[in-house]
C-alpha cells in the first residue's frame, strides 16, 4: 500500500473555469455538466498552454454516483526545450452528494515528446484537485517516487 504522503508531485495544472459556459442537462435518469477550461503547466518535465477543446464532463447517474472525465492537450516544450504536446485523460469517481476537497482521480498520458514518453506512458500517476477562486489547480503525483529521492 503506497503513502500517498510520500508521492512525489511532478507537475500542476492551473485550471480557469469561466462559469457562464459551463452546460448542464437533468434528465430522469441522472444529470450532465460538462466544463470547457482553459489553462498552463509550468513543471520542471513539461511547460504548455491548453489547447482549445478541453471540457470536464461530469455524468451523474440515477444512484447519485458521478464520473468525472476531463480530457485536454498541451501545447508547449518538454525538459529538453523539444516543442511538444501532452494529452491528459483524468478520470474520477464521487459517491452520491459527496465532493472530497481535494479530489482525486486518476490521469493518463499521452505525448509526442521522445524525451517523456517512457516515463508518462505508464500508469503510476494520481491526480488531486484543488479548488480555488476561477477555477482548479490539479496537482498530479508519480505514485512510485517518494518526496525524497
Amino acid at each position: 500500500m503506497n503513502d500517498r504522503q510520500n508521492d512525489k508531485m511532478i507537475m500542476e495544472f492551473n485550471i480557469a473555469i469561466e462559469p457562464e459556459k459551463i452546460s448542464r442537462m437533468e434528465a430522469s435518469n441522472g444529470r450532465v455538466t460538462i466544463i470547457p477550461f482553459t489553462g498552463s503547466v509550468e513543471s520542471e518535465l513539461f511547460s504548455g498552454e491548453i489547447l482549445p477543446g478541453a471540457a470536464d464532463i461530469q455524468v451523474t447517474n440515477a444512484a447519485g454516483i458521478r464520473h468525472m472525465c476531463a480530457r485536454y492537450m498541451f501545447e508547449g516544450t518538454d525538459y529538453t526545450g523539444a516543442k511538444c504536446h501532452l494529452f491528459v485523460d483524468n478520470n474520477g469517481y464521487f459517491e452520491r452528494d459527496h465532493s472530497p476537497r481535494p479530489f482525486e482521480a486518476q490521469p493518463t498520458f499521452m505525448t509526442d515528446s521522445e524525451a517523456l514518453a517512457d516515463y508518462l506512458h505508464g500508469a503510476h500517476f494520481r491526480a488531486e484537485g484543488h479548488s480555488r477562486e476561477g477555477g482548479v489547480d490539479i496537482r498530479i503525483f508519480d505514485i512510485r517516487k517518494t518526496a525524497e529521492e
